[in-house]
């Protein structure tokens, strides 16, 4: 009976081993499509998020491209009433959509005319590198991009027209404060991240706080997000989809420029454990009226 007892005893022992070894990885692999699931919608929702804000900046710039007292101080050259002008403008858009911007005017021959927040000596200082600026002049149509100059930002640029004739552009500039305050809600914390070898274009980020190769883009960041790259600054290379560090995830996307390939990254912060209901996330994207992207966060 012994002789009997123990082949089975091995049958069955070897049976399990194996059940246990295919269900471990099963386990495994579910737990990784899971997450996965879970990093691509986070992404997801952020490019939904910044497309968005580019839209919206765009509303405002072709708003103010409209307004008569700019359009007449651009026609006669009168950057005093443009200055006076753009002061008032700003304080509306501030007071009636709690968001901040910078308005810049430029002539049509691509020399910068009015800025809302430089005083200094800078009126007709030739802008003509401004990818976004040719695109506009060329095509006298609107135009939103996250574009390369002295910072790094969301640009919507809009042609000023004298009946039919083409004057100049405004531009409206925006940060990223919007578009994190969104992102809050559903747990999201992002942190742009700008390569070192465009530092010199955008100059004045070079006092902003660096991490390997990248420069900080904003003034005002998540230093739990700033620590943890600092910390495992490895997670910068972006060979993986997602890094996971203890309870948080972090995804890298690439962040571009336009004219530029690859500008920085952005890092995109989330919890490993938080239980994201993902029909309510779909829920409020639809009332914002997106459209749905892949992982890359691409800025043209």
């Amino acid at each position: 009976m012994k002789k009997i007892y123990l082949p089975l005893i091995v049958l069955f022992s070897t049976i399990l081993l194996i059940l246990f070894v295919f269900y471990n990885r099963y386990s495994n692999y579910y737990k990784d499509e899971q997450i996965s699931r879970y990093v691509s919608k986070n992404i997801e929702i952020l490019n939904e998020n910044l497309e968005f804000e580019k839209r919206y900046a765009l509303s405002l710039s072709l708003m103010v491209s409209k307004n008569n007292t700019l359009k007449e101080a651009l026609k006669a050259n009168n950057r005093a009433v443009a200055l006076k002008e753009l002061e008032l403008v700003i304080k509306e858009i501030e007071k009636t959509t709690h968001t901040k911007v910078d308005i810049q005017i430029h002539t049509k021959d691509l020399k910068a005319f009015a800025r809302s927040w430089d005083r200094s000596n800078y009126y007709g200082a030739d802008l003509s590198f401004r990818r976004g600026l040719k695109i506009v002049r060329k095509s006298k149509a609107p135009f939103v991009s996250i574009e390369l100059g002295k910072r790094l930002n969301i640009k919507a640029i809009s042609p000023i027209f004298d009946k039919d004739r083409y004057i100049g552009s405004i531009e409206v500039i925006m940060g990223f404060a919007g578009i994190k305050k969104r992102l809050k809600k559903f747990g999201l914390t992002i942190l742009g991240l700008l390569d070192k070898k465009y530092i010199n274009v955008a100059v004045d980020l070079i006092n902003n706080p660096k991490i390997g190769n990248y420069y900080i883009v904003e003034k005002s960041y998540s230093k739990e997000l700033f620590n943890l790259l600092k910390n495992n600054s490895y997670i910068l290379n972006g060979k993986k989809f997602y890094y996971q560090i203890n309870r948080s995830i972090v995804a890298i996307i690439p962040m571009k420029s336009v004219g530029i390939i690859d500008v920085g990254k952005i890092a995109l912060l989330m919890n490993s454990e938080q239980k994201q209901d993902f029909s309510t996330m779909q829920a409020t994207l639809n009332n914002y009226q997106f459209k749905g992207k892949k992982r890359e966060v691409i800025i043209k």
